[in-house]
């Protein structure tokens, strides 16, 4: 085994605790490692890594995501496609995809060192905004909306280049299945299992009872265009990037070649939903 990579939020109250932890552990299991603070504007880890995306591959056997779901998607960005696998330890608060207790910790690691730990892999989308010169890739969703209040945004969506509706509304919310219990849950759309290879397409407050939730298949891709809006319309990537729109621009998605590996926990999916939304029997 090389470094285990940690990464955290800056600022993290409780980190000092977990570094204690951490430092008692590597002692006993002979295991470097290298901890990685971002802040808020950081969306591509990478500047603080310093490292070549070919180089992280190399260097690191496995990622602990120290946090929330928030900091889970930055590590996600990170190691996606690197067969890397992610710790995802939760110290937030929700906490969907951070699936391991700090006290449980130990005990999954020592699975990973004997070859015991199973993993999961989770789905990305890559997201190209015409007129930037990169593509985007997000672990939970892209969203376009606009930055005025009780404003409408209009928009046209088109699948695999044909066009499927056109309405009016405060914005629209193409999700991954893992994004689907976030932004998309809240804006009423489905909760899809991580084994469906789909999207979820959930439009924000249409103007119209007609547009609804639409589940999409991820071989089809789907394509935005914005046609009108009475305030500055933007798309915001897994909650933590924004870029400006303008009217007539296209924004694409589609799924990514990479995946992120994802160390398993002991709950199902089913299970986690019972506890973080607080379903009763």
């Amino acid at each position: 085994m090389n470094k285990i990579a940690i990464v955290a939020l800056e600022k993290k109250l409780n980190i000092p605790e977990f570094m204690a932890r951490i430092s008692l552990l590597g002692e006993k299991y002979n295991i470097e490692f290298e901890t990685f603070f971002y802040s808020n504007k950081d969306f591509d880890l990478y500047n603080i890594l310093h490292r070549e995306r070919k180089d992280v591959g190399k260097e690191f056997s496995a990622a602990f995501s120290v946090g929330g779901d928030g900091t889970f998607l930055y590590t996600s960005r990170v190691f996606a496609g690197l067969d890397i696998p992610i710790f995802g330890i939760n110290m937030g608060r929700l906490g969907f995809n951070t699936n391991i207790e700090i006290n449980d910790l130990e005990e999954y690691l020592k699975k990973f060192i004997d070859g015991e730990a199973l993993f999961d892999y989770k789905a990305l989308l890559e997201v190209d905004v015409e007129g930037e010169n990169e593509i985007f890739t997000v672990l939970n969703e892209g969203v376009i909306s606009h930055t005025g209040i009780s404003r409408m945004i209009r928009m046209k969506v088109f699948l695999e280049g044909r066009s499927v509706c056109d309405f009016n509304g405060d914005g629209l919310i193409i999700s991954t299945p893992t994004g689907s219990t976030a932004y998309n849950l809240s804006a009423g759309g489905p909760i899809l299992h991580p084994s469906v290879d789909s999207y979820v397409v959930t439009p924000i407050c249409p103007h119209t009872l007609a547009i609804r939730p639409y589940i999409v298949p991820f071989s089809e891709s789907i394509t935005v265009k914005i046609k009108e809006s009475s305030a500055q319309p933007q798309i915001t990537l897994d909650g933590q990037k924004v870029i400006l729109l303008d009217i007539g621009q296209k924004i694409s998605f589609k799924k990514s070649e990479k995946t992120v590996k994802v160390v398993r926990g002991k709950r199902s999916f089913s299970e986690i939903l019972k506890l973080k939304l607080g379903w009763t029997v």
